[in-house]
């Protein structure tokens, strides 16, 4: 009898819990959740679609519409390597998926994960190693319209290669082309890509050293494609402009600096030693900006930028000066017994060459070192011969010295006017 009394409440406690089980849960049983226009909407659309078929009929093209968006650039200079940072929207038709929305609740798009549809397939063309091969129109969902237009906007980090060009650094624009598409078989004209305009002016997060200037679209041709296929892409030009207002601080006014204390040079009196050392600290400073220039630029510069060779072939006049002024020094100091050339003394003597002898109060110095030395000349002479012919022979060495003195002078003033037109030259043609 206590056994039947178990038997029977174990009987009515597993038939308690089957109703339970069979009621309708109140917390909402996925297994009886009413189905949503969306859910029935996607199970219509990819009931009989297969996704490795176009869109389109085998023998028309599938028009897929780009647009370029550019948030961020940069370039690695050393390694040529262009980085762009944006988003790239992708647009195309699918007749297979269109509805009417009043069947399916008003519904009017409907956003598809991108496996289960048509994939454009567009890759990188020229791309690194870091993003080489990488397909990305099939990194995100895809918004599907009622009427079969496909949208797809992705996020995009790429690096590139990009032929850099430092003939005009720092005030160099690079042009580095992103190149769009897929290879197909040379016989199939499967896809059409149309690329959109570019907003340079929108959405572009600054970079402090690089300015994207321009953006040219036109269709790529591949060199290299083999001989049963071809490469169907989109080219966008990208011309970055470097940013060059710190290099105006650091190298436009040092330039202006040296050449303009290399001028000065040569308005100094002849007699001054200070013009060997002012040359001197002019080609200290020049060497210096040099070194820097090897530290700065890459090592395996196509062209020597033009920047440089202003700075090397300004350290060239500058050692030129040097040697000018070391002659124009030895020349004034020296004690000259055999006069100046007539011809050379007849070039100083013209009424224009008069204006560049000009000198101010300059003219008192050398008259003291003629005076200190014809008083040698006149102790020599008095223990030859008489006062009287001493006096002569000191006034024709007097003449003398001043003729070469004249010389010094107006052989700087040329050099001046010379070097005022090499550094204007060099000016217009390396710093513009």
């Amino acid at each position: 009898m206590h056994k039947i009394i178990i038997w029977s409440v174990l009987i009515g406690y597993l038939i308690v819990i089957t109703k339970a089980e069979d009621q309708p849960s109140s917390s909402g049983n996925p297994s009886v959740v009413s189905e949503t226009w969306g859910d029935k909407l996607k199970k219509d659309l990819l009931a009989h679609y297969d996704r490795n078929i176009r869109p389109t009929q085998h023998y028309n093209v599938t028009n897929v519409n780009l647009k370029f968006t550019i948030r961020h650039v940069d370039i690695d200079e050393e390694n040529s390597i262009f980085s762009v940072y944006g988003w790239i929207k992708m647009s195309w038709v699918d007749l297979r998926m269109k509805w009417t929305p009043s069947d399916y609740g008003g519904l009017q798009s409907i956003l598809i994960s991108s496996y289960y549809l048509w994939d454009p397939e567009l890759n990188m063309y020229s791309t690194t190693l870091e993003t080489e091969g990488t397909s990305y129109s099939s990194l995100s969902n895809v918004r599907v319209e009622s009427n079969g237009q496909h949208n797809c906007t992705t996020r995009i980090h790429f690096k590139t290669f990009c032929e850099m060009n430092f003939r005009q650094w720092p005030f160099d624009t690079q042009h580095c082309p992103v190149v769009w598409g897929k290879t197909v078989l040379r016989d199939e004209e499967v896809v059409q890509l149309n690329a959109m305009p570019v907003d340079l002016n929108v959405l572009i997060h600054e970079n402090p050293t690089w300015r994207v200037t321009d953006m040219k679209i036109e269709d790529h041709q591949d060199p290299l494609e083999e001989a049963n296929r071809k490469f169907i892409g989109v080219q966008y030009g990208l011309s970055l402009k470097r940013r060059v207002k710190i290099f105006q601080s650091t190298l436009i006014a040092p330039a202006i600096v040296f050449i303009l204390m290399t001028l000065a040079n040569f308005w100094l009196p002849p007699s001054a030693g200070e013009k060997i050392l002012l040359n001197c600290i002019n080609a200290v400073i020049l060497c210096v900006f040099l070194l820097y220039f090897t530290v700065q630029l890459p090592m395996l510069a196509t062209r020597t930028p033009l920047i440089v060779l202003f700075f090397s072939n300004s350290l060239y006049l500058t050692a030129f000066s040097l040697i000018i002024s070391v002659m124009v020094v030895n020349m004034v100091k020296s004690k000259h017994r055999n006069p100046i050339h007539p011809y050379v003394k007849a070039f100083v003597d013209l009424p224009g060459i008069n204006v560049l002898i000009w000198t101010g109060n300059d003219s008192k110095k050398p008259a003291l070192d003629e005076e200190d030395w014809s008083r040698e000349l006149r102790t020599e002479s008095l223990a030859r011969e008489s006062c009287s012919s001493a006096d002569e022979a000191t006034q024709a060495h007097v003449g003398i010295q001043q003729d070469w003195i004249r010389f010094a002078v107006v052989l700087e003033r040329i050099l001046f006017v010379i070097y005022v037109f090499i550094y204007s030259i060099m000016a217009s043609c390396y710093l513009s």
